[in-house]
Formats: structure tokens, sequence, C-alpha cells
């Protein structure tokens, strides 16, 4: 007989020679077969994905899904809804709450406000005058161009800069591009330099982002910019100012037609528009420094 003829021994059951045997060797071919490809495994750890600093449930736009390119474009990816890749570098943001407000502001203003009003203008007014008065604007800012063109060291598209701007105000005071069609010995963006973009060219980053009103999505680099391109804006030495402020307004208004086709398309291809705006811009002003 057993020393212990109790069938349990310190509260564990007493199991036969040959269940003790078999145990090691069932535990074995489990481990096994967990270890193998075909068996579940725990799924990787998202990338952490931090598209808004203060409204965390903002989807993350997969990078590339929406870029905008010099002269314009808008390309995006087949499809907005793939989030489960990395995220997309993106400029600081620590004004978000106020810059959200300003993008509502901005986006009622453009869609309910200034459209209506420039397809009313579209609709009285003959496409050669319009052509015209925008041909007409893009001439006059010329000095923007020139100067930064100078102080960005470019001095072959400084030179194209000027020829077009002689060509198109000796044939037709600006009144139509001659020079449009013309070919340059370098490439030269119709857009323009700026000063924001000359300060990228110094190696200035964005700092942060900002969006203000009426005028939309920027940085601190860029506001900086704008109030430099002021001295080389000939609108800023017409007196009175009530004139200068009325003549330029008017001016950018009948030139919204470049802007709110693209505006509406980054607001309906987008889950956020807010964030969409925010990276398409940034996307766009790397673009036109590189450029």
């Amino acid at each position: 007989m057993p020393n212990n003829p109790h069938p349990f021994r310190s509260g564990v059951p007493a199991l036969p020679m040959g269940r003790r045997s078999v145990l090691p060797a069932l535990c074995l071919l489990l481990l096994l077969a967990w270890g193998q490809p075909g068996a579940a495994q725990a799924a990787p750890a998202d990338p952490p994905r931090a598209p808004s600093t203060v409204y965390a449930a903002s989807p993350a736009l997969a990078p590339g899904a929406i870029t905008v390119h010099p002269y314009g474009q808008l390309q995006q990816s087949d499809s907005l809804d793939d989030y489960d890749t990395s995220p997309a570098a993106s400029i600081a943001d620590p004004l978000e709450p106020w810059n959200r407000f300003w993008f509502h502001f901005n986006d009622i203003f453009y869609l309910y406000v200034a459209k209506p009003a420039y397809n009313a203008w579209v609709f009285v007014t003959p496409h050669q005058l319009r052509s015209g008065l925008k041909n007409f604007f893009s001439n006059a800012l010329f000095p923007m161009r020139f100067v930064n063109n100078i102080l960005q060291f470019r001095f072959l598209e400084a030179g194209v800069e000027f020829g077009r701007f002689f060509i198109n105000t000796t044939t037709t005071l600006g009144f139509a591009d001659v020079a449009k069609g013309k070919k340059t010995i370098v490439p030269v963006d119709p857009t323009g330099e700026d000063f924001g973009q000359t300060l990228g060219r110094w190696g200035i980053g964005h700092g942060f982002y900002v969006v203000w009103p009426f005028i939309g999505p920027s940085s601190v680099r860029d506001s900086v910019g704008r109030v430099g391109d002021c001295f080389t804006d000939p609108f800023f030495y017409v007196y009175p100012w009530e004139l200068a402020t009325s003549s330029e307004l008017a001016l950018r208004f009948n030139a919204l037609g470049d802007v709110l086709p693209l505006y509406e398309d980054l607001n309906s291809a987008a889950v956020d528009p807010y964030i969409a705006m925010r990276e398409a811009y940034i996307n766009f002003r790397n673009s036109q420094v590189k450029h």
C-alpha cells in the first residue's frame, strides 16, 4: 500500500502516474502550437497619432492624402479614409481653439457671403473685364515679386519678372498678359515670390500655425512676411488710404475665382476640413519655398 492512503495530499488532487507523465507533454504541445505563425498573436499597437492638440477625437490624415503644389493644383489620394499610417509631420498649433473659431468664421464668410457675391459679380460682368482686372492687379504687384527674387539671389527669375512687366505694361498697360506664352530662360512660378517665401529661403521656419479673419491660414513667418510685403505693394503708397484699401480689396475680390474652387475641394474632401486646410497650406508654402 502507498504511504498515504488518502486521495488528497495538501488539498491537491492526486493524479495517477499515467496522467502525470502526459500532462508535461500536453503543455509542451500547447506552447509549440501557440508559437506557430498561424496562431493568434497580439495585434501591434497603433502608432501614436496627434492630428489635434486639443480635439483628440479628430482623425489623422494619411501622409500625402492632400497635396497642394505651386500653380494651384490640388491632388488627393484614392482614399482619404485610410488613417492607419504614420502621422504626417505638422506645424505646431498651440492656438488651435482660437484658430478653429476663425476658421469657421472664414468658412461661413467665404461660402455664404463671398461666394454668392462673387457669383453675382460673374453674372453681371463680362469675362474680358474680369480677366483684364485680374491681369492688371497681377502686373501691379510686380515690385513684390521682383524685390523678393533679388532678396533670394534669384537674379535670372528677377530678370524674367522685369521682362514680363515691361512687355505687359508697354503693350496693354497690364490689362492683358501678353508675355504669358513667351519662353523664358528659367521657369517662374506665376504666383510669384513674396517676403514669407524669402524668409523661408533664408532658413527661417514657420513658427506656429495662425488663422486670420478674412485672410485665412498663415503662420508666424508668413504673417511677418505679409507685413513686409506691404512695403513693396504699390497700393500701400496710394493716398488717401481709403482709395488704396478699397481698390486693392476690389481687385482681390475679382480674383476670388482662383481661390473658391480649391477651398471648396478641400472642405469636401476631408473628414476634418480644419486639419486638411492646415496640412494643405503648410505643404503648399513648403513647395513654394523649394520651387
